[in-house]
């Protein structure tokens, strides 16, 4: 408890001083949850969300702010670096296949000195990005009842481009990301992020693909999905997540909307 009340203590303090400081540490509420309950309970022109295990490099939030205000510009990602290789990126954003489910990290574990430093555009960020209030209550924010974590900002991002609004990481806008170095072998760390990447892909899939291109979507393109993250896990040894994923697939397939997490 102490590791997490330093990481969250750091980030607070590397936030621009006029930035109104927001923490739900709700233990009853998922991530999508816990984002929408803090949104409502801002008072300011934007929001900026950010997962305890960050913090911001000086000049972060000016740099994203500036390329919000650009036209057509929904959601700016800010480019996450590891905590202990300050220079190598965890996270740039995403391309998604919105036919095969498939993603792309853009930039991943690229050396950030080397990369060109203009913006650029993505389909779906995660972790830590910024955006008007305006946009978040069109939106009606995250899908916490479809999505209570993971693919919650993916789905946000869709909306958000489906009506006309670009998705953009900048890359002079770095936070510093306590996380393992990403690898392209699935692993989860807990038995929750295991379902939920099993059911929520199937059902984000369901939800912005016509019946046809759905059809596919299970017939091709979910068995691949299925196999390659049950061999992954085989291989990291760990039956555990391979029964609580696998529960996901088929809740998902079923289109049970319910959380077995949900403390009752």
């Amino acid at each position: 408890m102490k590791g997490r009340e330093h990481l969250l203590d750091r980030l607070l303090n590397s936030l621009p001083r006029d930035v109104e400081r927001i923490v739900v540490d709700d233990e009853d509420l998922l991530l999508a949850a816990k984002r929408n309950k803090g949104a409502r309970l801002a008072k300011g022109e934007y929001l900026f969300f950010v997962d305890d295990d960050n913090y911001l490099e000086a000049g972060a939030m000016e740099a994203a702010l500036q390329l919000l205000t650009k036209p057509l510009i929904g959601i700016v990602g800010f480019m996450a670096c590891y905590d202990d290789k300050q220079d190598c990126v965890a996270d740039g954003g995403s391309k998604r296949n919105y036919l095969t489910g498939f993603t792309r990290g853009i930039n991943t574990n690229a050396f950030w000195p080397d990369l060109p430093k203009q913006p650029y555009e993505v389909d779906e960020i995660a972790n830590a990005f910024l955006m008007e209030s305006q946009l978040f209550f069109e939106l009606n924010g995250f899908d916490e009842h479809n999505f209570p974590i993971d693919l919650d900002e993916a789905d946000f991002c869709k909306r958000a481009k489906d009506i006309g609004l670009k998705i953009m990481m900048c890359p002079m806008a770095r936070v510093y990301h306590k996380s393992i170095t990403y690898s392209p072998i699935p692993d989860f760390r807990r038995p929750k992020n295991a379902y939920f990447m099993g059911r929520n892909r199937i059902i984000y899939q369901r939800k912005f693909n016509n019946p046809l291109r759905y059809g596919v979507y299970l017939g091709v393109f979910m068995p691949v999905f299925v196999g390659f993250y049950t061999v992954s896990l085989i291989w990291r040894r760990k039956p555990l997540m391979i029964y609580h994923f696998l529960r996901g697939v088929i809740d998902g397939i079923l289109g049970r909307r319910e959380n077995p997490y949900q403390k009752r």
